[in-house]
């Protein structure tokens, strides 16, 4: 045999032959085909096309890849069954078995691995590699997905990006998503403008939308929230259906499910309530910066203004314990403070007239700094009332005594 020469078994005029029939044959050459059409210019096994670049510009290598009755053109495709179903689809490339095997009038589509769109039909502009990724779409457009099961489920959702195994899995129709990680919104179905980046970050999302979860796990348990913001491991793991909040940190979190608009900030840093921000976790003792906080104090903002007694303010604060102590936990050599329990602050100042003032157990510098200034005011009244009545105590002993020294001395009689 010669060393150029080509090799196969035929089966002569295209008539059905036994096997016996076949025979071997050598090319000492080019093997010089037409074009595919439904009856002629085919390499067919077992009675089923096997190569043929039936249409325009198509090319096909598997069993059933590809279809005679086409006329989408540009489109490669090959693995058995790929792209088998394309009708006028175009510019399609299709790598493993089954890969696009429903496509039909999709066309801009990349699917490489086992079953990767195969039910994709009219789906266009989507790119699945990796067996099963957007095994079920068949009109979303717009996406793309690597890996094992990527955007296994979505049907119907545009513009999605899911990388690693089962990101974006349970994707059906939510729009504009970007998953990054194992897992990474695997559990999402209709939310919408989604980012989680890392290993299962927002894994139990079902509905919820523009969230952003980015560490190992952030918002894992998240499933209905939105507007959520979570960065690094772990982060708001234990938000389910609360909106609006955002934890930075490694398990910096919510405490409970439900809160909205609470943020943590720092490693460990648990918020407990809704419109709260807690920074740092029980380890902080100082909290530093160049400048002083800052807390919005503009008359146009505020309302229900009502009067303070000064004196009666000065009485409740010589009724405070005021002692000095440290929290349960620290070095009391190192961090120790002076002030009073809230308990007792709030029991002194946390109503007034209209409404309730701070919490049983914290104490806003405002409101202390409030009082302070109340307080001060209050004393400076008094000083100087006290101011006005020595003044006229020293005018009524000057007059006494320029009263004495008079009678005292006859000659001014």
């Amino acid at each position: 045999m010669r060393t150029n020469a080509f090799r196969f078994s035929v089966v002569l005029l295209g008539l059905p032959l036994l096997a016996a029939d076949a025979q071997d044959l050598e090319v000492p050459g080019n093997l010089m085909m037409v074009n595919s059409t439904e009856t002629a210019g085919n390499i067919v096994k077992n009675g089923v096309p096997f190569i043929h670049n039936f249409g325009f510009r198509n090319t096909f290598l598997g069993t059933n890849a590809g279809n005679l009755t086409m006329t989408g053109g540009l489109n490669t495709a090959n693995g058995d069954l790929a792209l088998s179903s394309n009708t006028s689809g175009y510019e399609n490339t299709a790598a493993g078995v089954n890969a696009l095997r429903g496509n039909t009038t999709g066309g801009a589509n990349t699917a490489t691995g086992f079953s990767a769109l195969q039910n994709n039909t009219v789906g266009g502009s989507n790119t699945a590699t990796g067996e099963a990724a957007m095994l079920v779409n068949t009109t979303g457009s717009g996406n793309t997905a690597t890996g094992v099961f990527a955007l296994g489920n979505n049907f119907a959702g545009d513009f999605n990006t899911a990388t690693g195994l089962g990101a974006l899995y349970g994707n059906t129709t939510g729009n504009e998503n970007t998953a990054l990680g194992v897992d990474a919104l695997g559990g999402n179905s209709i939310g919408n403008k989604n980012t989680a980046v890392g290993t299962e970050a927002m894994l139990a999302s079902f509905t919820g939308s523009f969230n952003t979860g980015m560490g190992y796990r952030a918002l894992h348990l998240n499933w209905i929230g939105s507007n959520n913001t979570a960065i690094g491991p772990y982060a708001l793991s234990g938000n389910m259906t609360g909106s609006n909040n955002t934890a930075i940190g490694y398990t910096a979190n919510v405490s409970t499910d439900h809160l909205n608009n609470a943020t943590a900030v720092g490693a460990g840093a648990i918020v407990d309530a809704s419109n709260k921000i807690r920074l740092g976790n029980d380890a902080v003792t100082v909290i530093e910066g160049q400048v002083g906080f800052t807390a919005s104090s503009d008359r146009n903002k505020k309302e229900n203004f009502q009067p303070v007694d000064g004196e009666e303010v000065l009485t409740k604060i010589g009724g405070l314990t005021l002692k000095s102590w440290n929290f349960i936990g620290q070095d009391p050599k190192q961090f120790r403070h002076y002030g009073p329990a809230a308990q007792d602050f709030f029991a002194a100042f946390g109503h007034d007239a209209i409404g309730i003032i701070g919490t049983p157990i914290t104490i806003t510098s405002t409101d202390m700094e409030g009082i302070l200034m109340v307080a001060a005011q209050a004393l400076e009244k008094r000083t100087i009332e006290q101011k006005e009545e020595i003044e006229a105590l020293k005018a009524r002993l000057e007059a006494l005594e320029h009263k004495i020294g008079h009678c005292a001395n006859p000659e001014a009689r």
